[in-house]
């Protein structure tokens, strides 16, 4: 792909590349950035919430019994 756009696009540089690569890297990690801390923060709660009442928290949903 990249030999079809020096081809294409004789301004077109490697550098380019890299360049568009480290911007759409850093709009990603940005982006993802509060679903992992919304992530760590739910894992820190279940490990460090004490129990309500005489059940221990599951992790597992419960289904109504019929």
């Amino acid at each position: 792909m990249s030999i079809a756009l020096f081809i294409a696009l004789p301004s077109f540089h490697a550098r380019n590349v890299i360049q568009l690569l480290a911007i759409s890297d850093a709009t990603i990690a940005f982006g993802f950035w509060d679903i992992l801390e919304n992530l760590l923060a739910g894992i820190l709660i279940l490990l460090t919430a004490p129990a309500q009442g005489d059940k221990p928290p599951t992790l597992l949903v419960s289904h109504p019994k019929f």
